[in-house]
């Protein structure tokens, strides 16, 4: 038998083999697309905080506005689910809250990986246009209504009905937005003026809110002419019970200008350079308590007082 012979009675074992081989090779190419697209690797430069709050902080404080969302949440959530902005999701879907395309959402989608593979998320024309849904994704999702009976400057509650409402199936959501917002000082945003940079004092409604140093960065305004509790909960979206028990102060207590009222709960001891005070003339312990930040009940405890009442001259031990 010739070589020539030989040739073309292998033709055709050559021509089934070289057909399995491109076909191998166009299946391995769909794979890998397929994978490399449900599984959305990062696809953009990670962003830092401060970069990113330059990009978005604004916006998250006019969502704040409109919505009630704190900003700080806004910016956690936004710089945790999209990796600061390198997200396949945000580079490709301007989603940086990880979105899923399931209730009423008629637009256009993106699929990765995610509790299941190859999920579908919204896909928005920019990045406001996804901080604007996930607004409404929370507002008007029956499951998320709890969220808006919390004070909009208490993050750790947001954070942590967020995970109790089911917004994310991971455990520890929330300890790591609530890490996110104090790592950055995110929480400065919830209550500074719109666009503004971080300051002393920022502004809230028609009052001054003031972050003291001196007492560990709390959150207090100052009482204006014509102000009562009343007055100052419905403005920080609150109650007069909590104010009153953030402020030590009993039922019927009349406030005078000037003071402070916090807007948060105080501490139970004070700054190291304050571990002491000297009671002076005119002092009581409230007003003690209200000048360093420190809740009455610890500095009770903390010096064994059998009553509420201070001398001049008395030492107090604040921490």
């Amino acid at each position: 038998m010739t070589n020539r012979s030989i040739c073309q009675e292998n033709r055709p074992i050559i021509g089934t083999f070289i057909r399995f081989v491109v076909l191998i090779a166009i299946q391995l190419c769909v794979f890998l697309h397929l994978n490399a697209r449900n599984n959305c690797p990062p696809q953009g430069p990670r962003l830092s905080a401060e970069q990113y709050c330059k990009l978005y902080a604004e916006e998250a404080q006019r969502q704040m506005q409109k919505y009630g969302i704190p900003a700080s949440i806004t910016l956690a959530q936004g710089m945790y689910e999209s990796g600061y902005g390198s997200s396949y999701l945000a580079v490709v879907a301007n989603n940086h809250f990880g979105i899923k395309a399931y209730r009423n959402w008629n637009g256009p989608v993106v699929r990765c990986d995610d509790d299941a593979r190859s999920e579908p998320f919204c896909k928005f024309k920019t990045v406001l246009d996804g901080y604007e849904h996930h607004s409404r994704f929370l507002v008007d999702n029956q499951r998320y209504a709890p969220l808006f009976k919390l004070n909009p400057l208490d993050y750790k509650a947001w954070a942590k009905g967020l995970s109790k409402c089911g917004y994310a199936t991971n455990p520890q959501y929330a300890a790591q937005i609530i890490d996110v917002i104090e790592r950055y000082h995110l929480d400065l945003y919830d209550t500074k003026k719109k666009g503004g940079k971080s300051s002393s004092t920022v502004a809230a409604g028609s009052h001054q809110v003031y972050l003291s140093a001196e007492k560990r960065g709390l959150r207090y305004v100052r009482v204006a002419a014509g102000d009562d509790l009343s007055k100052l909960a419905d403005e920080f979206h609150t109650t007069k019970g909590t104010l009153r028990k953030w402020n030590d102060l009993p039922k019927n207590y009349q406030l005078t200008v000037g003071e402070v009222i916090y807007l948060e709960a105080k501490h139970k001891k004070a700054n190291k350079e304050h571990a002491v005070h000297v009671v002076r003339p005119g002092e009581s312990l409230h007003k003690i308590s209200q000048l360093y930040g420190v809740t009455v009940k610890s500095i009770v405890k903390r010096n064994h007082l059998q009553s509420g009442s201070v001398s001049v001259g008395q030492e107090l031990k604040l921490r």
